[in-house]
Order: structure tokens, then C-alpha cells, then sequence
């Protein structure tokens, strides 16, 4: 049975796949959002989709509905969703080399038949000649925010694990419970399609979503490991003033305010190494922050970046 609806199959070349998954593997929405920054910034069309009836159980992952003035205008079900962008073609062999067409992935985390499901993107894969599978994922550990976002990775292939460390993205090592990010990644690396993933790390007494700098964080390691040329600056930018934001409430709570010391002051493996991450939620006894309201909305908080991409695109289109 064939569980991905296809309006095209496209031909690629060189192509790589990035994807996120919303829910388990994805805190504060970090990764989901960092896909739909490339989606958006590459202005990548859709072109296939894994429907719901298979892999959700909907009293885990309800669909959605939009009401307005007293009517049902739309009802959404959970799903995948693939879009493509391909690279501006270029003249010559080595050019050619470099240039990579991009399958970005969007979905939901599923509960059911993981198997068929990782399958069905692996052929997919397969069918749209890509070549290599990059998963983003994030986890809220005990690390404070005014540290540097620490991204760690794993990779079924030698040479991105040796980029990986060049880029300073640490070595996974962990041995417990998984979602299906990890379960794709195995099935990629097992139909012989190298795959690896980053995984950014959340503070996890901020619940405002998304969390921009560790979307920025994990954007940035991709970008370097797999030689994107990804303009980042006003995302860079964006990010700073949500960590601003997170300080200035954290200062006018004195209980949170000393537990971040506290976070500030512990020795750098003493926050959660790799191989033991704590992904608690609020171990500390302190309370989440901010509550709601306390932070800008996230289409508040990415307004910067929008129209940043408004401008580059107009850039983009004056100088073709």
C-alpha cells in the first residue's frame, strides 16, 4: 500500500532532505520552526503528503479547526508534508557538484506503525533521488539561556561526523527512550541513504515558543556541516532580542534569577552531558517562565524575519 499522495515526482539532483517533527522530539517548537524558516526562505512548493488515518491516534494529536463567527470554515488533520526546492542550475561540472536540490519534511510526530511510516518516507526518498536524510530535533534540559546553545548531533557517515566536529556539534551518546526521529534516521541509514541529526537544547523553565536562538543554532550548524549559504543575520538578530526579553523577566523573579545563577555557575558538564541530557521539565521546583503573555507571540517574535525575507526576496529578484 502506498501511504504518501504524490502530485509530482520531481527530478532532483544531488538532493538532501531536512525535516522536523512537532511533538516529543521538537521542545519550545525549535526545530518545526527552523524548517518552516527554510521552507519560507527557499520558498519551497509543496508536492507530497502522508495523510493521518495510519499513524495518528487523534486522541494524542487532535485535529484543528478555524471558527469564525460561528461557522466551521476549515478542519485540519494531522499529516507530513514534503515540499521541494530545487537549486538555480549552473554551468560547469564542479559547479554542478555543489549545488543541491532540497526536500524539506514537516509533520507531526505519528504514534502508530513507525515502521510502515519511516518506510514510506525512505522510498520516497528513494523515488526523489536523495542522497542524504538531515533530521532536526530539540530537548529542554537544565542549561541556562544566556549560554551559548548547545547542539549535539549523530551521523551514519564518517565524513559528517568529522564536519560535525569542525563545526563544534558534539557526538550524541545516549541509550534510552526515542521517538521517530531517531527511527527514520535508522531506516535511512539501513536502505543505505546516509542520515544524521542535530539536536538543539532548551532551557527548560522557557516555555515561549518557538525559541529563536535555538532555532538560529541549529540552522547555523546545518548551514556549516552541509554547506548551505543561509543568511542568518536578522534571524541572528531576532534571537538576541528574544534572550533579552527572557533575562529581563527572569531579573524581576529573584527565586527564578538565582536558579539561573546557579545553572550559570555549574561546571560545563554538571548541566546535562550528551550521554545523560536531563529532559525533565521543571526539575528545579521552579515554575516555567514566562506564562503566557509574558513574551511575544511567536508571529511576533519572527516579524523581523518575515520581513527581512520580504526584502531579500525583492533583492533576489532585482538582481536576476
Amino acid at each position: 500500500m502506498d501511504y504518501v499522495e504524490l502530485s509530482e515526482v520531481p527530478n532532483l539532483e544531488n538532493a538532501i532532505l531536512i525535516g522536523a517533527f512537532a511533538g516529543w522530539n521538537d521542545a519550545a517548537s525549535a526545530a518545526s520552526w527552523a524548517v518552516k524558516f527554510l521552507i519560507n526562505h527557499w520558498e519551497a512548493t509543496a508536492f507530497a503528503e502522508i495523510g493521518s488515518a495510519d499513524f495518528y491516534d487523534f486522541t494524542e494529536t487532535r485535529p484543528r479547526v478555524r471558527i469564525s463567527n460561528g461557522a466551521i470554515r476549515r478542519v485540519s488533520w494531522p499529516s507530513t508534508r514534503f515540499y521541494v526546492h530545487r537549486a538555480p542550475r549552473v554551468e560547469g561540472e564542479q559547479e554542478r557538484g555543489r549545488q543541491r536540490d532540497v526536500v524539506l519534511m514537516l509533520g507531526d510526530e505519528p504514534q502508530l506503525n513507525w515502521k510502515t511510516y519511516t518506510e514510506a518516507i525512505v522510498r520516497l526518498c528513494q523515488q526523489c533521488q536523495v542522497r542524504d536524510v538531515v533530521l532536526l530535533g530539540a530537548l529542554a534540559g537544565e542549561v541556562p539561556h544566556t549560554a551559548p546553545v548547545r547542539i549535539i548531533g549523530a551521523a551514519s557517515d564518517m565524513t559528517v561526523l568529522r564536519r560535525m566536529r569542525r563545526a563544534n556539534v558534539e557526538r550524541a551518546n545516549y541509550e534510552g527512550p526515542t521517538g521517530v526521529l531517531t527511527v527514520l534516521q535508522d531506516s535511512a541509514r539501513k536502505a543505505g541513504i546516509p542520515s544524521a541529526s542535530f539536536w538543539g537544547t532548551a532551557p527548560h523553565y522557557v516555555s515561549a515558543t518557538p525559541n529563536l536562538p535555538v532555532s538560529e543554532a541549529l540552522l547555523e550548524k546545518l548551514s556549516t556541516v552541509y554547506h548551505f549559504n543561509l543568511r542568518l543575520t536578522d534571524l541572528a538578530r531576532a534571537a538576541r532580542r528574544f534572550s533579552a526579553r527572557v533575562s529581563s523577566l527572569v531579573a524581576a523573579d529573584p527565586e527564578v534569577s538565582a536558579y539561573v545563577h546557579e545553572l550559570e555557575q555549574r561546571a560545563p558538564g554538571e548541566q546535562g552531558e550528551s550521554s545523560g541530557m536531563r529532559f525533565a521539565n521543571d526539575t528545579s521546583g521552579v515554575h516555567s517562565l514566562p506564562l503566557d503573555g509574558e513574551l511575544p507571540s511567536g508571529e511576533e517574535a519572527v516579524r523581523d524575519v518575515e520581513e527581512w525575507l520580504r526584502q531579500f526576496r525583492g533583492e533576489a529578484g532585482a538582481d536576476s
